[in-house]
């Protein structure tokens, strides 16, 4: 008959004398009592598993998982039962057990005899992930809820989800332990908070100073994380409520950035701009003036259709919001038809990523460099960004410039959500006099 142990890697302190060692385990032992804390590596360490079988043979294989030594229970073990999420985690010890020795009972039917080379490749095999994934954990629950929602979100919003998960896979490499479902509560997500505000920022450049993501960014990230989690426990992965409920954040969003936007003027030095010598560029510039003209989307403007165009409107349906919207080709948004003429109806179409590594160099060629200064906040670390504008320009800012050039203009700001179909009316309302030009007009009525 075979069956399976757990034990832990260097669960004790080194620099403990041996015989001392000995001693307080016996001790423990009589009392029946887990190990003194003081005894205890402070560090998770690797679990292992040692496989009994023919015999009284013994094979030990190294496992993926890190535990803290507080949290084992040597006389059992598993994970100690006082421990928050111990069920989830020795279920899963459960599972992991049963899948080998399956796979062994398997092996050994197959085999009239069986060498230990062959129980150790099976072991090791299984271990490292050829076995299928669990349904009750979390890889198992990312992997399903991008399959699920392929369909559903758009890309942009699932590479948002991909995002987190990859800030999670990083997380755990941090903190050398393996998260499960039962690992998420508000300890969690203060020490998830903290990691990221600690995480080298992915995108700068090698002038800029050392910081982690900004608040907003973070504040975005356990908002994802949290929705993600209750997807996973209204579809059955666990049963943890705690994981998304009652959870808060210590980092909040900051209610309004500074928005940078382009004047009315800087849109049209840029599409008066000669770009006849590199096509490329034109056809980005092109396309992001004609954002600029209707507030739309980059993935609404990717999908134009002439047969959604009449010759007065645009009227579409948004893959983002899935609600219908009619841009009147009137007015400052009469600007954009010359762009559609250019191109008979079929404008050009380009991945986001390289649109904008493109604009910035439209932006440059069209010398929009005004100095910009913004401030972002990471933790509590006032950053400030000063750059030239045109590093700031993106698909978005098409949108914002829209948005904030009708807001000047006295469009009331029903009629522009109708247009851009911006979902919560808050959103709009941040656009609302932050550009001088909108402070000065605004006091020369006082």
């Amino acid at each position: 008959m075979a069956f399976i142990n757990f034990y832990l890697d260097k669960p004790f302190l080194p620099s403990i004398p041996q015989e001392q060692l000995k001693e307080v385990i016996a001790e423990s032992k009589r009392l029946k009592k887990h190990y003194p804390k003081s005894i205890l590596n402070s560090k998770p360490t690797t679990l292992y598993l040692f496989l009994t079988y023919e015999r009284g043979q013994r094979i030990k294989a190294r496992t993926t998982i890190k535990v803290l030594p507080e949290h084992w229970d040597f006389n059992k073990g598993k994970y100690k039962a006082i421990l928050k999420g111990s069920l989830e985690l020795n279920n899963e010890l459960d599972s992991l057990a049963n899948s080998l020795l399956k796979q062994y009972s398997k092996l050994k039917d197959e085999r009239e005899t069986l060498d230990e080379a062959e129980v150790r490749a099976l072991l090791e095999g299984q271990i490292v992930g050829n076995s299928p994934v669990k349904r009750n954990s979390l890889d198992y629950a990312k992997s399903e809820f991008e399959t699920t929602k392929q369909q559903i979100l758009t890309p942009g919003t699932l590479k948002e989800y991909r995002t987190v998960f990859k800030s999670l896979d990083d997380f755990q490499k941090k903190e050398g332990k393996t998260l499960t479902f039962g690992s998420f509560n508000q300890a969690f997500f203060d020490r998830y908070e903290k990691f990221l505000v600690s995480k080298d920022h992915p995108f700068l450049t090698e002038d800029e100073p050392k910081r982690g993501l900004f608040n907003d960014t973070i504040f975005k990230y356990c908002a994802t994380l949290k929705s993600f989690l209750q997807w996973s426990y209204e579809s059955g992965f666990h049963h943890n409520p705690a994981a998304f409920t009652n959870i808060k954040t210590q980092i909040k969003r900051k209610a309004k950035n500074e928005i940078v936007a382009l004047t009315e003027d800087e849109i049209f030095q840029i599409l008066h701009k000669d770009l006849s010598a590199q096509p490329r560029l034109e056809k980005v510039r092109d396309l992001f003036c004609f954002g600029c003209f209707t507030g739309q989307r980059f993935s609404d403007i990717m999908r134009f259709s002439k047969d959604d165009f009449d010759g007065k409107k645009w009227d579409f349906m948004s893959i983002k919001v899935k609600k219908r919207v009619i841009v009147p080709f009137t007015g400052f948004i009469y600007n954009a038809l010359p762009i559609l003429k250019k191109y008979n109806y079929c404008l050009p179409v380009i991945s986001n990523q390289k649109f904008n590594e493109y604009l910035k160099d439209v932006g440059k060629i069209a010398e929009i460099d005004y100095p910009v200064r913004i401030i972002r906040f990471s933790g509590v670390k006032e950053v400030q960004i000063r750059q030239p504008k045109y590093e700031f320009m993106s698909s978005h800012m098409a949108r914002r410039t829209f948005v904030t050039l009708m807001l000047e203009k006295g469009v009331p700001i029903t009629v522009i959500q109708k247009i851009t179909q911006h979902t919560d009316l808050r959103m709009l309302m941040k656009y609302e006099s932050h550009t001088e030009n909108a402070l000065f007009e605004s006091l020369k009525k006082t």
